[in-house]
């Protein structure tokens, strides 16, 4: 069995509504979700026992959703699971940009091509919502979705090339903490990711500004006024319009050129503890040999 290195790209959330929390105390969401070009790394590699282990040699936990991606896909194809994986994060946590779930997805597309499973990425759907809410979004060969439900129900979507810069505080956001805020002041925004995705197409910027908007952000940014302050600083830089990504506290500024975007990073930085220039893609899981 010969190796795959995978590729698993970061997330942005450019609008989400938090529909309602449900009974059995999950949340209905809808987001229009782009991929981005912000890569960690997950290597596997032929091995007598499963080990999962970071960079360096860590293992890592049960609940890291790579060891739990790949002992729940063995289990349900009854495959040995004889492998080793191994993890570069690049992706900061906390930060709304989806790097677990990716690492999750990007397990579940390469163990397909190694055990050459002739299932499509539907398929691996209700699998990948086991491993995680966000995680059946990284299995869209668009890498762009209006997802919907707990991440579950996706509908593919063809974005235009944008710049985007990320922006993140010192501070983060533990998801389930941030939806604990929103179930205690239940925040309704009005936008619709159908909508902003055609705007987005269309080149109509006043619909964009009024429809890139986060439920979180509302209970989040009073508790770390940093996220309004980087929001302010990358619309003054010239972003189309600004908006916090997923439960973290990563503002995404968008801009539809590398100059401008360029150029807004340089001034977003003193503000920033972490920041990165990236650009849409259009596959999240890109698989390699090794």
């Amino acid at each position: 069995m010969e190796g795959v290195r995978v590729r698993c790209a970061a997330k942005v959330n450019l609008c989400l509504e938090i529909v309602r929390r449900r009974p059995d105390g999950y949340h209905d969401l809808r987001s229009l979700m782009t991929a981005v070009s912000l890569w960690d790394e997950v290597l596997l590699e032929p091995a007598p026992n499963f080990c999962a282990v970071s960079e360096d040699g860590t293992p890592l936990s049960e609940q890291n959703t790579v060891w739990r991606a790949a002992t729940l896909l063995a289990q349900i194809v009854q495959r040995p699971l004889q492998v080793k994986l191994t993890l570069t994060k690049r992706i900061p946590e906390q930060s709304g940009l989806g790097g677990a779930s990716s690492d999750g997805a990007a397990v579940l597309l390469a163990l397909r091509r190694l055990w050459r499973l002739r299932w499509s990425w539907e398929k691996f759907v209700p699998i990948a919502a086991k491993v995680g809410a966000d995680v059946p979004f990284f299995l869209v060969p668009t890498g762009a979705a209006v997802v919907e439900g707990i991440g579950d129900r996706l509908t593919p979507v063809w974005l235009p090339p944008l710049w985007l810069v990320l922006a993140k505080p010192e501070q983060g956001m533990p998801t389930q903490l941030a939806f604990a805020l929103w179930d205690e002041n239940p925040m309704r925004v009005a936008t619709d990711p159908f909508t902003l995705a055609e705007a987005l197409r269309q080149g109509d910027w006043d619909t964009v500004r009024t429809l890139a908007v986060n439920a979180f952000e509302f209970v989040i940014a009073p508790r770390i006024p940093a996220v309004t302050e980087l929001k302010q600083q990358l619309v003054a830089a010239g972003a189309v319009t600004a908006v916090m990504s997923g439960s973290g506290t990563t503002v995404v500024g968008v801009f539809t050129d590398r100059t401008s975007a360029q150029r807004a990073l340089e001034a977003v930085q003193p503000m920033a503890a972490w920041w990165a220039l990236a650009r849409t893609v259009r596959r999240s899981i890109r698989l390699g040999k090794w």
